[in-house]
């Protein structure tokens, strides 16, 4: 089978919320948050983009300002991506931070899970705000509609992992380290997979409880009776963002973490470090 490399590609950072990111905890913790396309590179030399960043946010986020190194086209041109020789670019999901550049790659096609392009047309009043439609409507003759589960090449696959928008879809790597599960925003830190990545976990718990106007104690028994009830739960341990269903968002995330080799998730900072997956990539040992 054909392996890939996968490059986060940093594009700016966001000011947010983050327990709106791992739900139920971290609520009222703020702190910067990194927004990324995705390079993926073939054995033989074909460069497939994964999501185009954005060009606009809603009023919920604040975007610190990019530097010159953080726009999209240097980024691009940094990484050795002429966009113009782009023909296949993934879109897991249509939010504003996800599809705010794809019209750079004039020759390129977008795959798109169908249940995708018919939620972002038409979304939910309370989270319309996370699309924009002007980033991507006229590029809609060009979408190559998917419906459900794909196989793209050999070696990488589209999964359909629904629960933080109807269509959002993960991407399947095969690697010389095993499958890389990217799992887009179903998944976005590595602390969501509490299980699988404790420290990762406890360290950003730690952090939000001190942040609190009234600070809690993990030591304290009942808040350590709350969070056991909550670990040994039904999907226990699985902690992802709070929209659009976080009970079906559970379920892809359990999916996914399955199937991971090497997890690769949508915004988690340590990804920063990270310029080549699986070489640069040491949390499990590998």
């Amino acid at each position: 089978m054909k392996t890939y490399k996968i490059k986060p590609l940093l594009t700016g950072w966001f000011n947010i919320n983050y327990g709106g990111l791992i739900f139920p905890f971290a609520e009222g913790y703020f702190a910067d948050l990194p927004v990324f396309m995705f390079l993926i590179e073939s054995e033989d030399g074909e460069q497939i983009i994964v999501d185009g960043s954005y060009t606009s946010w809603p009023f919920t986020i604040k975007a610190k300002p990019r530097t010159p190194e953080q726009e999209v086209p240097a980024v691009l041109r940094n990484n050795g991506v002429d966009p113009d020789s782009i023909k296949t670019v993934i879109v897991t999901h249509l939010h504003h931070d996800h599809a705010g550049h794809l019209r750079v790659f004039k020759n390129a096609s977008f795959y798109v899970q169908e249940k995708e392009l018919l939620e972002a047309y038409n979304p939910p009043g309370p989270v319309a705000p996370g699309y924009n439609q002007e980033d991507w409507i006229d590029l809609v003759p060009r979408f190559q509609l998917i419906d459900g589960d794909f196989d793209l090449r050999d070696g990488l696959k589209l999964i359909l992992a629904p629960g933080h928008t109807a269509g959002l879809q993960a991407v399947s790597v095969n690697t010389s380290k095993g499958r890389a599960i990217m799992f887009s925003d179903s998944l976005y830190l590595y602390a969501g997979l509490a299980k699988r990545f404790p420290m990762q976990f406890f360290d950003l718990v730690g952090k939000s409880t001190k942040s609190a106007k009234e600070p809690v104690s993990l030591q304290d028994p009942e808040v350590a009776k709350a969070i056991d009830k909550i670990f040994n739960g039904r999907y226990g341990g699985y902690f992802g963002p709070n929209i659009i269903n976080p009970g079906e968002n559970m379920r892809s995330m359990h999916k996914l973490n399955l199937m991971a080799d090497i997890v690769v998730p949508g915004h988690d900072p340590l990804l920063v470090d990270m310029k080549v997956i699986p070489d640069d990539y040491h949390l499990e040992g590998k």
